[in-house]
């Protein structure tokens, strides 16, 4: 089945993978829930706490994960 990976300790997007089923509660960073469609300049994360994918500008991603500006 399809499932998405997205980084555990930030929440992004990293891709799409085919898993089987009963391994999927074994994959930390994996979920069966499709992100969203997307423009450019936003970033998909997952909220793991309420189980569903945020739309993030890029911009804003990039201010609260690295702390700073860019």
């Amino acid at each position: 089945m399809k499932a998405y990976q997205y980084n555990e300790t930030t929440g992004l997007f990293e891709g799409a993978i085919y898993a089987e089923r009963d391994t999927l509660p074994y994959i930390a960073g994996i979920t069966t829930i499709a992100p969203p469609e997307h423009a450019s300049g936003i970033v998909a994360v997952f909220d793991t706490a309420a189980q569903r994918w945020e739309l993030v500008p890029l911009t804003i991603a990039r201010q609260l994960l690295l702390g700073r500006d860019q």
